[in-house]
């Protein structure tokens, strides 16, 4: 397969993966609109949709290598099915049995992009296109959904869901063994700190995406905008914001890996302090692109550094689970410490995480580019030598 039908193919189970995490706060609403279900009830039943991608990433992760096919027809059959039976279930216990199934699903279409991309040279690149396509069309999925007229029931939108399955079938489909054309051939074992650092960095990036989005209604109402006008600049600053990946799938040069990394770092802490400190239509609209901008340039660089020493696709699918709890600590700890410290605060503390962050990424690339340096001059003493 070319390169073309490559990136289409992983970008459309990359989105029906993570559709359903991108919308979680329509989903979420649309649950609670469900007579006898409240608020806190309604984000407990859209939780097992995370845990079943957890679930997933823990205990099946190497399973697409034995049978692929058998993850493939899954991965779809429990995404779309669990969507379907969200519309038209009721009750509590048959909802969480439908959130947990279409997570699973999730995490089974997930597996099949980290594992066929699974020790890639320059690993970045391909993340960086996956996250550009796949995710400018989550993006219009949520720009769609929002669109949708209010409604005193739970709507139409898992229906959506299911049917934007359907649509990507034939792409995932696709996707076969043996289509990466640049396989690391002896991939280099990360230590247990470099490791370490590389998940601290993917939990505070997480984190603080998943805490500001969080709030970021709350910032609408102090700026005295609708409901309606939220939502859809949330959802056009997703769509813009995915323009930050065009910088790993157009990064050729490994040494530059660093700086677009702290680069990205920086964007994301001045746009999240412009969104919390100016109260503007327009602060909150390209503060919200910024954050999205930056966050897009990060991600794809440091799971590429995972994806080029992981033999299978389990490691960054185990991964996913770290930046899925990363991003619950941060949504459980955003609401009380914008409520209680104000918007200046909250965004002095992003700019504390992001500083974290960018300090343990500085430390691992920096690191890894040292190793390779001196990888390099041992064995070109070694050639000198014989």
């Amino acid at each position: 397969m070319s390169a073309i039908p490559r990136v289409f193919s992983l970008s459309a189970a990359f989105a029906a993966a993570l559709n359903g995490t991108m919308v979680m706060p329509l989903i979420v609403l649309a649950l609670s609109r469900i007579p006898g279900i409240d608020e806190a009830t309604a984000t407990a039943i859209a939780a097992a949709e995370l845990a079943g991608i957890a679930i997933y990433g823990l205990f099946a992760a190497r399973l697409v290598k034995r049978s692929r096919p058998l993850v493939t027809l899954f991965g779809l059959f429990a995404m779309i099915g669990g969507e379907a039976a969200s519309q038209y279930l009721d009750g509590i216990p048959p909802l969480i049995a439908a959130r947990l199934l279409a997570g699973l699903g999730e995490g089974a279409l997930f597996s099949l992009v980290s594992a066929e991309v699974a020790c890639e040279a320059n690993a970045e690149r391909i993340w960086g296109q996956i996250n550009l396509v796949g995710g400018v069309a989550m993006g219009l999925l949520l720009y769609g959904l929002s669109l949708l007229p209010v409604t005193t029931d739970r709507g139409h939108i898992f229906q959506w869901l299911a049917v934007m399955g359907i649509v990507m079938a034939p792409l995932v489909m696709m996707i076969r063994a043996g289509q990466n054309a640049t396989v690391i051939a002896a991939p280099r074992k990360l230590a247990r700190s470099h490791m370490g650092l590389i998940w601290l960095v993917i939990v505070l990036v997480y984190g603080f995406q998943a805490g500001q989005w969080a709030v970021s209604g709350y910032m609408g109402a102090l700026d005295h905008m609708s409901n309606e006008r939220v939502g859809l600049f949330l959802a056009l600053s997703s769509i813009l914001g995915f323009a930050g990946a065009l910088v790993p799938s157009l990064t050729r040069n490994p040494a530059h890996r660093l700086r677009f990394v702290l680069q990205g770092f920086t964007v994301m802490a001045l746009s999240g302090v412009a969104f919390f400190n100016w109260q503007h239509d327009q602060a909150y609209l390209w503060g919200q692109v910024g954050v999205n901008v930056g966050f897009y340039m990060v991600t794809p660089f440091v799971i590429g550094l995972l994806t080029e020493s992981d033999r299978d696709g389990s490691l960054v699918l185990r991964t996913l689970v770290i930046a899925l709890i990363g991003a619950a600590v941060g949504t459980a700890l955003a609401g009380e410490l914008f409520a209680d410290a104000g918007p200046r605060t909250f965004s002095m503390v992003c700019v504390v995480i992001l500083a974290a962050g960018m300090l343990a990424a500085w430390l691992v690339f920096r690191r890894l580019r040292e190793e390779k340096k001196n990888e390099a001059s041992d064995n070109h003493e070694r050639e000198i030598s014989a």
